[in-house]
């Protein structure tokens, strides 16, 4: 079976890297994928999407095993809490006034995903047939999009694309967005910031993973170096979790 591989890099345009994210295991074995995409001046993004990062991993690891009936809860109390101490840190500290940090989290089950998100980096579960975004972005374009103002294919272009609606840290209180979705017809689940998606289609990136011969670390390695070759303006960070029974 192939692994599930955590993948970020600072691309050609950014000083700094202000993606966080991982792949973590609870007392049971269970798992947890984060992804963080931070913003903010003085280096506050990185501090807030590290902060949200290591508090989801630390709380994790500590849990024994999440019932699927809990995991609502769970996502949401934690990141309910992770967010009030994340506000309370950027009101008490002049140099992280206003910092925050999307969050798009999954936790993994036999045959199901439980996935949280918050802001605009996104998940998807994928196949040859199909890459289906799980998630909605909380930016004001993809409001446009479902409103019909606009298409998905002018939202990729959109001079105000970069504009979020709702992320961690800015307010006291944050709800995120839960989705539940069956895994049995896919090989692949995929999470990431905007840093990919914002530069590489869809179908490029469905392409690039169904038809790639190597294993997980060689698919992301292509995905990050793709984003670069199309001069990609962001940080890049994503997680490939291949399913059991998914390509080999």
């Amino acid at each position: 079976m192939m692994e599930a591989r955590f993948f970020t890099d600072v691309g050609q345009f950014r000083e700094q890297n202000e993606d966080a994210g991982g792949i973590y295991t609870n007392q049971t074995g269970q798992v947890l994928l984060v992804i963080c995409d931070g913003m903010g001046g003085h280096a506050a993004g990185e501090v807030a999407s590290q902060f949200v990062n290591d508090s989801l991993k630390a709380r994790f690891e500590d849990e024994n095993y999440i019932e699927y009936d809990h995991a609502e809860d769970w996502l949401q109390s934690n990141l309910a809490d992770i967010n009030r101490q994340l506000y309370n840190e950027s009101m008490n500290n002049e140099m992280y006034r206003g910092m925050g940090t999307t969050c798009v989290c999954a936790l993994v089950y036999e045959k199901d995903i439980v996935v949280a998100n918050i802001g605009d980096s996104r998940a998807y579960l994928m196949n040859s047939r199909e890459m289906m975004q799980l998630t909605n972005d909380h930016t004001f374009v993809n409001h446009l999009v479902t409103i019909g103002e606009i298409t998905k294919e002018e939202a990729f272009t959109h001079p105000q694309r970069n504009i979020i609606t709702k992320v961690m840290g800015t307010d006291k209180r944050v709800n995120p967005d839960i989705f539940y979705y069956n895994t049995k017809f896919y090989d692949y689940l995929l999470l990431n910031s905007d840093g990919l998606t914002d530069y590489l289609h869809e179908d490029d990136v469905q392409q690039i993973v169904m038809s790639h011969k190597g294993t997980v670390e060689d698919i992301g390695e292509t995905l990050i170096e793709e984003t670069i070759e199309v001069e990609g303006k962001d940080n890049i960070s994503l997680i490939l979790y291949p399913f059991e029974g998914g390509k080999i």
